[in-house]
Parts: C-alpha cells; structure tokens; sequence
C-alpha cells in the first residue's frame, strides 16, 4: 500500500519505514505526529503483514486513540478489539482483568473514579476520628497517590499531615483489597508490580508485544516510564513521539527528562526530527522558534512551513486593560467583517481570573463567546457565594442568598435545621433572617446560638458597608465569613481566592464610575449587572469566539489567536521566575500559545492594569523582547511618537451599526423623565444608565422611544 506516504514528507516517510529498534521522533507543533503513528502502524499491518494484535499504541486521551482506531480501520477492516490502541489506563485494566489473581485479587475487580475516592477517604477520616474540615478528603487524595508511586516522599511533609498520611494510607490500600477495589493510581502500579514480579506475565507481554509506540511521550510521569520499560523486549523495537518545546505539565507529574533518560537507556536510538509544520505562517513559526530557542538543554528543530510568511505578529500595548479588551474586541468585529466567523478566533492567558474583563466587553460589544475548560467567571461557585453574601447584606429578606451561604463555610447547621426555619418563615410570612430571633422560633437552642451568630456578623457587615471603600469592603466579608480561611484547605483554594481578588476589581470600577452615588444603590447596580451577565453568557451556538487558559488550548488550532495580559508578573507568573526550570515552563506554554495560530497572531498586553482591586503597573513580558522586532507590527503605546496614543489606540467604528449597537459605554444621553445621563454599561438589548441622584441608576431597553443620543 504505497499510498500510505502519498501525502508524507521526506522525514515523516523515514518515521513511518524505520520499524526496527528504538525510535525517537521529535514532532514540532502542527508536524502531523498523528498521521505519522497512524501510518505507521498501518505499514506495520498491511505492507509487513504484523498482526494487529502484535503492535502497542499508547496515546494519553480516549478521543485520541479512538481517532487513531478510526483511521486504521478506515483503511483496512481491522478488528478493532484485536488492536491495543488506548491509555495507559486502559491498558492497564485490559492486562489486569487477565492476572491480577496473581496479586491477591479477583478478577471481577472494579475501579474506583476520583469522587468514589474522596468518599471513602471521608469514612476513613470519621474511623480514624480526624476533622475532615482541618484535613480536605479532596486534598489527602491527591497526597496519597503521590506518596503511593513515591511512598519515600513522606518524610517531605511536616506535621501534623504527616502523621494524618501514615494513619490513612495503610488503611485506604486495606480498604480497597478488601474490597476488590482499584483506583486510577493502582491500575498503573499493580501493573507495574504484576510485570517485575511474574516473570511468565512478564514474558508473554514482552512477546506478544513485537512492536510498541508511545505519543505525547513528553508528558509522561516517571511510573509510565517505568512501565514501558517492562512491555519492551529485547529487541527494543520502541517508537516514541514527543517534544520538549510542548512539555507544559509539570504541574501533573510529568517528567520532561523522560526524553533524555529515554536516550541513555537506549543508546541505539534513531533520532528523527518531524520540522515541517501544516498549520501556520513562517513568520509565526520563526517567532515561535526565538521565543523557545532561549530555553537551555532542548533538542534543536526549526519549524517551518510551506504556507508563506504572512501577516506580521500584531503586538498592541493600551494605558489600561480596558484599553486592551476594547482592541481585542474591536479587532474581533474587524476580522469578522473580513471573512472570519466567531470560532476561528482564541483568546488565550495564563490565569483563568483574566477572563473576566474579555467576557465584560464582549458582552458588551455582543459578541458571543465560550469559556472552555472552566466556567464562565460569574458562574464559578466562589463567585456566586460572595455575590449571595453581598446580597443578603444588602436584603436580609433574600431567603435564596441566606440559604446558599447560611452554611458555607460549615457552621454546624444543617439541611433540616434550615428546612423546619424555611416551613416556620411560609408559616409567619416572614423571611428566615428575620425569623431567627423569633420568640416561637420552633428550633433548638443550640441551632438558634448558631444561626444568632451568622446574623449579628451579616448585620455587622451591613453597618461597615458606607463607612469603608469597595476594596476594603470584600477583604472584610472573605475574612469576617470564614471564606478566605476555608479556601486554605481547598486543593483549588489559590484560583478561587484569585477570582474572588477579581471581583474586588470589578466592584472597585464601579465605586469609581460613581464617586457621590449610595453605597447600597452602587452594590445593588453591581449585583444585578452579574446576574444579567450570568444568564447572557450562555450560548449554544458553536460559532463562539474561544476563551481559555494556555494549558487548555494544546493540541488545538484557530485562524487566529490573541495571547492576552502578556506582561512581567503575570504571564510569566512571578513566582516562576524565581527557578529556571519553572520560567522554561513558562517559555514552553508560550510557544504552543503561539504555535495554535494559523494565520494571524496578537498579543497584548497594558502598561497598568487593576490586579485584585489594585492599580499595578507592569513591564512587558520578557517573551516579547524573545520574538524579536523583525517579526511585529506595534500597535496602541507601541506606535512611533509621532502618533499620538490616543489615535492608535481609539477602537475602530464598527463597518455595521445596528440600532442595537448604537448605544455604547461612555455615551451620553437624554431621558423624557429622568433627564440627562451616562451609558455605564450594555449588555445586548439593556443599558445601565447613570442618572442624577433624584433618579440614580436605571437599567432601560436601548431602544427605548424615551431615550436620545446626545
């Protein structure tokens, strides 16, 4: 079957044909890696007649080896069962489900996902009568499948987790043999165990497997390592495909030296390097080569492509962040008018807090969009509670907020303690809050100190909220309310204390925009312009502008990406520059940030931008100065002097306005009733209009017949 290397170049061909000892292809962003195992292992079936049976494919996701599945069959009926193409946790279980009587267990064992894990991690923590609020169940899991792969790590942690961890893990790993029960970690290392201490298991894998190939081998940890290892026989016919540039998940466990240390085990190795790229411009790829060749101790490629060279990389820089989400915003309008749709655009950043001024103004600009990979910035679950707290202290008859946050952090009072209050506030017609100091409260004593607490601190918040700024307001709430002393035993606790430092940034805009206005009626405007945000970000349509953090967007491509907030301290993150094996990290994500662009690349970034709550002002990202001038085109403070800033960076007039549009931020305006005012924010249809304080802040239809331009 030649016309397998019909559409493969000269070294993706060498890839395929080269069969025989050890491998390793070194496959640059967009160089058709998964064509070249595909192909490869068709070589192997249809032009060497190898079973299909005989030939390992190890991929790191199920969609991925379900695509390669797809496509061999494609080409030839080939049983899809008689192929080992999966995970490694897949196949782990496949080899599992034939041997692990030989390690004490049956073989109709079950596997135990992450949530059933905490669950029993949380009965354990009751037997061993530990506080599961001073020790997360969520956190001690993640420990524990360290310590299982590394049970030498113990000695790493202080007291007192370390001695929570020796009480636990013992009697966890009990728990699970005695019930039959695997989890993700023990699939690899009962394998592992299953494969150096049975010799004849050992042999017959070892022979049945006459060819193995491993993708994505740059983000292998070190017990998968070990484990191909054992599969390989004697005659090390090995093909592993990686690249160090595109190793971003140390945070994982995945071991970058697994490369190297594949090298020294195996001294013949052939080394191909897989340079041509299919998917971006030559200027793109030649930045993205500067940016990555600063990183030390890499295998040396040059990625180029047959596209042509292209559009420069666009680098705008605005005074202020709003500056910076107006351009991108604008050019998004810009580049739809020129042909674009919605879902060839990405806007790409490091944090995931930085998302939320981008879905502020697209919003506003009605521009639709998707976060991918988490939720929405005003859906994310410390955002609601804070937004539930704000609103209870502004409304203490708000029955829904007082139940969401009522308990959060735990205080002791339950579901039951708070359905008897909710039957006996339908009873009085009264709100909850209200009720709690109610003579014929039909509650416990114990129950109502509790509930007198949570009230005397609500209504604590509610005198301090005209006697301190915004800022000062939510670090009070987060501190007075727990919140900010739960998050420290949340294994996510460092990005959601990140989000909530955001909101303080959103509510501190507002208490700016509205210096003489009521504290409550600002608060009021600010709650209820989340809520409409909350519920107009849902869109099902997939012609979506892209939202996602860099870690996210790896293994996909867009026509044109905006790599956002590219400055010193916050892309790189500040903490990784204080090793350089964190700051390569950082170059590394930087060059698959640049390399998912096809065809058009911006980044941008702001001289100042308002960082939790606080004005910071920040150099540009080192990566910049590591493209190079050759390949940009400076655009907003970057222009020469000669233009003015507030020229080059004034948000083009779209090419279409509708009456929709016609009202935007800024804008001033005239009411029949409630006279002069200004557009302080759009959402779709509705506009938030400032008035004077007689009227104060109103929320109209943009069409409305009573409001005029001025």
């Amino acid at each position: 079957m030649e016309k397998l290397f019909e559409d493969l170049n000269s070294a993706q061909i060498e890839a395929v044909k080269t069969t025989e000892g050890p491998v390793m292809a070194i496959a640059g962003a967009g160089s058709g890696k998964t064509r070249v195992l595909t192909r490869r292992m068709a070589h192997l079936i249809f032009n060497l007649g190898v079973d299909p049976d005989r030939i390992l494919a190890i991929t790191f996701t199920n969609k991925a080896a379900t695509e390669m599945k797809d496509r061999i069959v494609a080409l030839h009926q080939v049983p899809r069962r008689a192929m080992w193409v999966s995970t490694f946790h897949s196949m782990c279980a496949r080899i599992l489900r034939e041997h692990i009587d030989k390690l004490g267990y049956d073989k109709h064992f079950q596997i135990l996902d992450d949530d059933d894990t905490t669950q029993m991690i949380k009965v354990l923590l009751k037997t061993l009568n530990i506080d599961a609020k001073m020790f997360k169940p969520r956190s001690l899991k993640n420990y524990l499948m360290d310590l299982k792969s590394d049970p030498e790590a113990i000695e790493d942690y202080e007291d007192p987790l370390k001695g929570v961890l020796k009480q636990l893990l013992p009697l966890y790993q009990r728990q699970l043999k005695d019930s039959n029960l695997v989890d993700f970690e023990d699939l690899l290392l009962l394998t592992i165990e299953l494969l150096k201490t049975h010799r004849v298991v050992r042999s017959y894998y070892q022979s049945l497997f006459q060819y193995v190939m491993v993708d994505e081998f740059q983000d292998t940890n070190d017990v998968q390592y070990r484990l191909v290892k054992l599969l390989v026989n004697k005659n090390e016919n090995i093909f592993i495909v990686g690249d160090e540039d595109q190793s971003i998940y140390a945070f994982r466990g995945a071991n970058i030296a697994n490369i190297r240390k594949f090298e020294n085990d195996y001294p013949k190795v052939k080394r191909i390097l897989l340079e041509q790229n299919y998917r971006s411009t030559n200027t793109i790829l030649k930045a993205a080569n500067n940016v990555i060749s600063s990183n030390k101790h890499r295998i040396v490629k040059n990625l180029y492509s047959t596209h042509g060279d292209g559009d420069p990389i666009v680098f705008f820089k605005g005074y202020t962040y709003r500056d910076e989400t107006e351009y991108v915003s604008e050019t998004i309008r810009r580049l739809t008018h020129q042909g674009y749709r919605y879902e060839d655009i990405a806007v790409l950043y490091r944090a995931n807090a930085t998302s939320r001024p981008f879905e502020d103004t697209f919003l506003q600009k009605n521009i639709p969009y998707q976060v991918v990979g988490n939720l929405s910035f005003f859906k994310r679950k410390e955002i609601k509670d804070m937004v539930a707290y704000m609103r209870l202290i502004i409304n203490p008859d708000d029955n829904y907020s007082f139940r969401r946050i009522v308990n959060e952090p735990r205080r002791g009072i339950g579901n039951k303690t708070l359905d008897r209050l909710s039957a006996f506030s339908a009873e009085e017609d009264e709100s909850m809050f209200a009720l709690i100091d109610h003579k014929d409260n039909p509650l416990g004593n114990a129950a109502i100190g509790k509930l007198k607490l949570f009230k005397q601190m609500v209504l604590s918040l509610r005198e301090a909220i005209e006697q301190l700024d915004f800022n000062t307001f939510m670090d009070l709430i987060i501190e007075k309310t727990g919140y900010k002393d739960m998050l420290q035993f949340d294994d996510m606790g460092a990005v959601r204390y990140e989000n909530i430092l955001e909101l303080k940034t959103m509510l501190q805009e507002n208490e700016r925009a509205f210096k003489d206005a009521d504290k409550i009626e600002v608060l009021t405007y600010v709650l209820e312009d989340i809520a409409l945000k909350s519920q107009e970000d849902e869109t099902k349509d997939s012609n979506v502008v892209t939202l996602m953090t860099l870690h996210g967007a790896k293994g996909l491509e867009f026509r044109a990406v905006f790599v956002v907030a590219c400055e010193q301290g916050m892309f790189p993150l500040f903490r990784s520059m204080e090793s350089t094996k964190a700051l390569e990290e950082e170059r590394r994500l930087m060059y698959v940030g640049m390399t998912r662009a096809k065809e058009k690349l911006f980044i941008t970034n702001a001289k100042q931008r308002q960082l939790y709550g606080s004005p910071v002002m920040h150099t540009d990202s080192q990566f910049i100065t590591e493209i190079g001038p050759d390949y940009l085109k400076l655009e907003g403070l970057n222009k020469a002097v000669s233009q003015s800033f507030s020229q080059s960076a004034r948000p083009r007039k779209p090419v279409m306005e509708t009456v929709e549009n016609a009202l935007q931020k800024g804008d001033k305006i005239e009411h029949k009733t409630f006279g002069r005012g200004v557009v302080i924010n759009v959402v779709k249809e509705q506009c938030v209009i400032a008035f004077g304080k007689e009227y104060g802040i109103k929320t109209l239809l943009k069409d409305h017949a009573a409001l005029k331009k001025v």
